[in-house]
């Protein structure tokens, strides 16, 4: 909830990179076996995040409300976000294999 988001660099012990957002992050979801992950967070966003660069690549809108769980699709092509808002959400992700 300190609004951001620390990659690891598991070799060294240290942070590779801190993420930051403009609200608390709620949940995350790695998009398959891929650099990146998404991030929903309390404003209703939802964040992918190149993990080699530390670089927002992408946001999501929709919601009114915070991001209470995100899912990735079996096929990789969508993410799934539900809200405190009552709502689901599907997002194409494609793009981030």
């Amino acid at each position: 909830m300190d609004r951001n988001l620390t990659i690891w660099d598991l070799q060294n012990s240290s942070p590779r990179f801190i993420c930051n957002h403009e609200e608390g992050v709620t949940c995350l979801a790695w998009l398959g076996a891929s650099k990146f992950l998404a991030t929903g967070c309390c404003d209703g966003r939802i964040c992918i995040w190149n993990c080699l660069s530390g670089e927002c690549v992408e946001t999501f809108k929709g919601h009114e409300h915070a991001i209470q769980s995100l899912s990735v699709s079996s096929n990789l092509e969508f993410l799934v976000s539900v809200s405190m808002d009552g709502t689901a959400r599907v997002f194409e992700i494609s793009n981030f294999h």
